[in-house]
């Protein structure tokens, strides 16, 4: 500021801000110095051209720096006064030390014949104002290229992935929430490259744009629909939805009629939805079981020697019940081959029926349960062990399913809508299962046949988690399946007397809560899982066949390209949608897979050794098949390989120029048609009225007043000629009153009085009858004939 009392040079107007004219004389005149305005905006003009000069690798002069400070030094030295000498001095060597030094930074030396420059460190607004543009051009490209993705959840892998093929990430709400609430410029002052403040502010200026690839959780709302963008949810109907148990058993359902042998077919255990409120399905699980019963008391004699199954003298189970279990078997298979259609047909069990079936049950369960003896001796046992041999082999070669049955009846009660082993149990006892699923009808509870033989690996119970890849593009929809699987085991050895959840349920969330029981194989890993190097080396010490695996893969992809086709109808085709599916298999005695259950959200965390290599490769080969191979076909895809491809049309607009077209042939009923005679009542009715004679005035009076509709259709029953049929004799003439008293006969409505003689009251009688015969001829000269 100018002191009072200095002069002031009048022509530097530029450096000065006078008072507006308004104010007084007395008033003291205020004068504005923008030297350090001017100083602070040289300051980072000079280093924004050091800058660029270090980019076009051109040596900057010291003249043109020492020529600015001069004319400055010497503009600042006009604009002073002599009162401010000391003040100008020691701010006019400061600002050219300053600048110098900023000059000296951005000049660069050099060696061998190349220029090497070295940048100057930039104001702060100007450095932030330079990243701010930087990123300002990344977001701009990310969005022309779609390379905007979000991603909701702990899954670094597929964040990882995306950087490394430049996408930016458009963070969720839930993630780096402080940082999120700070302001920009604050972020900016701690950017650096690859950190959580650039990664925050990138995904600040990337907000309004929308993402084209998001990972998200199955109860997420899908957003940004209208730009079609890479989406791991493939949305489907509820009932056909089979990463839900409900969904399954619909899809188990419908998949016969995809079925193609080497192509498409589900091995799937028996199941019901008892948890709704369906009696015809609640009555088919009840005879199920009562079957199942059946076949379970014949497999228990075959598993045992006759003379562990006998007791002649204190025996409490009778041989007839073998009869029974017998003539269930034979009827099974019997339906199963289809020999007639009265034994599929439902038929209400008499009640001598019924006592016999409860009594069967009762004495049954005591033999399975309790171990208790038939009364027969060793030959009539042994027939009966051959009998149950012969039958149980013909109806498990007709139903392959069957196999799996052992002699417990055992029944598995699994959630509709839940996973990770919540809420299952395991029940062998119809009324308790039908007490469970009763009591938990908000569970919509599955009761499912449970495996009773399965493949076991050391005595020990296992499962196979098995990933399959579902895409949708422009007009085709393919399953992907991966080459590389691992096998999950239970902490305990496999026994049908114990029906704890840690020696049945394989699953990883239940198993992490036992401890594995020291008499187990010491073969078997600590952590409960298996490569799948580790699973063939199993099947060649044991002697499997050598193409063991070939064919359980093959079983693999059969079983989930059924379940995809089956549930096809009701997907929504939706162009770049995927998903990722854990699917969890069994493998019974003869090595054929089993397909137990699909989840939706597999669990990819590295839990054990064998998760943490193949779950972040299946990962990244997920990104490479939805990814990279959209936008080169000739992309790896790693270890997913395409299992099966199906086309569609996603265009369903009516098409014009093709309308739809009806080719085929006439069916042709009757070669010729049987000629139908008249019945007795409209011949005779047909032979009254053409001899009833009608002069030729009034009939031509009656053509004249009808319409031209009624002479057409006359003109027209005139060329059509009907034969008249040969009489033997000539016509016969009746009287004019037998003539009206026959068409009374025949024409006249129920209960209506025919003249035998003359009678009384008909005015009266004429109100009962129907307007349209009240007013016809054969009305009128009857009553004119009878009527008083």
């Amino acid at each position: 500021m100018a002191t009072k009392g200095h002069p002031v040079n009048s022509g530097s107007k530029t450096s000065l801000q006078m008072m507006p004219s308004g104010s007084t004389s007395n008033k003291r005149t205020r004068y504005v110095n923008p030297v350090t305005k001017i100083r602070s905006l040289i300051h980072n003009l000079d280093s924004e051209l050091g800058l660029l000069c270090g980019q076009c690798s051109v040596r900057k002069t010291p003249q043109i720096g020492s020529n600015i400070s001069v004319s400055i030094h010497n503009k600042r030295q006009g604009e002073l006064g002599s009162g401010a000498h000391a003040q100008q001095r020691i701010s006019s060597h400061y600002y050219q030390e300053s600048i110098n030094k900023l000059l000296a930074r951005t000049r660069s030396t050099s060696t061998s014949g190349s220029v090497t420059t070295t940048r100057m460190p930039l104001a702060p607004d100007a450095q932030k104002r330079q990243m701010r543009n930087v990123y300002r051009k990344r977001v701009t490209d990310a969005y022309r290229n779609r390379k905007i993705f979000t991603v909701h959840g702990n899954y670094h892998t597929v964040r990882r992935a995306l950087l490394r093929r430049g996408w930016l990430e458009k963070l969720p709400a839930s993630r780096y929430t402080n940082l999120q609430s700070m302001s920009e410029d604050s972020l900016l002052e701690n950017a650096r490259k690859g950190n959580d403040y650039e990664s925050v502010i990138i995904s600040k200026m990337i907000n309004n744009f929308p993402s084209f690839f998001i990972w998200q959780g199955k109860g997420q709302r899908d957003l940004f629909s209208e730009v079609r963008p890479f989406r791991n949810r493939v949305r489907r109907s509820h009932f056909m939805d089979f990463s839900t148990k409900v969904g399954l058993v619909g899809c188990a359902e419908q998949e016969s009629w995809y079925r193609e042998d080497g192509v498409c077919g589900m091995s799937y255990p028996r199941f019901y939805r008892l948890g709704g409120n369906s009696v015809e399905e609640r009555m088919a699980f009840i005879e199920d079981y009562q079957q199942t019963q059946a076949r379970s008391l014949l497999h228990y004699i075959m598993e045992h020697k006759p003379e562990a199954l006998i007791d002649t003298d204190n025996g409490t189970i009778l041989s007839s019940h073998l009869d029974l279990a017998l003539t269930k078997v034979k009827q099974m298979v019997r339906q199963a081959q289809h020999c007639s259609l009265d034994d599929a047909r439902a038929k209400p069990p008499t009640p001598t029926e019924v006592v016999e079936t409860h009594t069967f049950m009762v004495q049954s369960a005591e033999v399975l349960k309790s171990m208790a003896k038939f009364r027969v001796n060793e030959t009539v046992m042994k027939e009966y062990i051959r009998l149950a041999t012969q039958y149980i082999g013909q109806i498990e070669a007709l139903r392959p399913d069957y196999r799996w049955d052992g002699s417990r009846n055992l029944w598995i009660l699994k959630p509709g809508y839940q996973s990770r082993g919540i809420g299952i149990v395991i029940r062998n006892s119809l009324d308790e299962i039908l007490q469970w699923t009763s009591s938990n009808q908000n569970r919509k509870y599955i009761v499912q046949k449970y495996i009773e033989r399965p493949y076991l690996v050391h005595r020990t119970k296992f499962d196979i988690r098995q990933y399959m890849l579902l895409t949708i593009g422009e007009s085709k929809v393919t399953v992907w399946t991966y080459r590389n699987c691992y096998l999950r085991f239970s902490s305990q050895e496999f026994t049908m007397d114990d029906l704890r959840e840690s020696i049945h349920l394989t699953n990883n969330s239940v198993q992490k809560r036992y401890k594995n029981r020291l008499s187990r194989d010491p073969r078997l890993p600590s952590h409960n899982m298996w490569s799948l190097d580790q699973f063939k080396n199993h099947l060649q010490e044991v002697g499997a066949p050598e193409n063991t695996w070939a064919k359980i893969y093959s079983g693999f992809k059969q079983n989930l390209v059924a379940v995809v086709m089956a549930s096809l109808d009701e997907t929504e085709l939706v162009k770049n949608a995927f998903e990722l599916y854990g699917c969890d298999f069994m493998l019974d005695e003869h090595y054929n897979p089993i397909l137990i259950e699909v989840n939706a959200t597999p669990d990819l965390s590295p839990s054990t050794e064998v998760t943490a290599k193949i779950c972040p490769a299946a990962i990244k080969d997920c990104i490479r098949v939805v990814v990279d191979l959209a936008k080169n076909p000739l992309a790896p895809t790693g270890q997913f390989e395409r299992a099966f491809e199906i086309n569609y049309s996603s265009n369903k607009a009516p098409d014009v120029q093709h309308p739809l077209e009806i080719n085929g042939k006439q069916m042709t009923i009757f070669e010729d048609l049987p000629k139908l005679k008249n019945p007795n009542r409209t011949r005779m009715l047909h032979e009254i009225l053409s001899n009833v004679k009608v002069s030729a005035g009034r009939k031509l009076d009656k053509t004249k007043k009808a319409p031209a509709r009624v002479i057409k259709a006359i003109a027209f029953a005139k060329k059509k000629k009907v034969p008249e049929q040969q009489h033997a004799g000539p016509k016969a003439i009746l009287s004019s009153t037998t003539r009206e008293n026959l068409a009374l006969q025949y024409t006249a409505p129920k209960g209506f009085p025919l003249p035998e003689r003359r009678m009384g009251g008909c005015c009266t009688f004429s109100k009962t009858l129907c307007p349209h015969f009240r007013n016809s001829k054969i009305y009128r000269n009857w009553s004119r004939n009878h009527c008083h």
